[in-house]
């Protein structure tokens, strides 16, 4: 099992840690901070998300959301698309705002 402190690589998973109604996000990727601030506007743009704070010096992003707007199934069956927020490191920098918006664009399809 790996240690939740560890530094993610390009592999790692982006949801570092979740409870119901608050998830830590990491990645490389966050201490870009157009990306940083471009995923979070984008994610309090989706209905019930309430924060969304990112730290490009820290590569992380707070999401808190309201539970009672946004149940448990339905983030679940958005994971696997916030997940994939992880994968645009690989893209050259340059690819990696429209494939953000893509995503995010997903995302509220989903979760509303």
């Amino acid at each position: 099992m790996a240690n939740s402190r560890e530094r993610p690589g390009n592999d790692a998973p982006l949801i570092e840690s979740f409870i119901e109604g608050r998830a830590r996000l990491r990645s490389p990727l966050l201490r870009d901070k157009a990306l940083a601030s471009q995923l979070s506007a984008g994610l309090l743009a989706v209905g019930g998300v309430t924060r969304a704070e990112a730290n490009p010096r820290t590569g992380g992003l707070l999401l808190e959301y309201d539970k009672s707007r946004l149940p448990l199934e339905r983030i679940m069956d958005a994971a696997p698309v916030l997940q994939r927020v992880a994968a645009l490191e690989k893209l050259p920098a340059p690819e990696r705002p429209a494939a953000l918006a893509s995503l995010l664009e997903k995302l509220r399809e989903l979760l509303g």
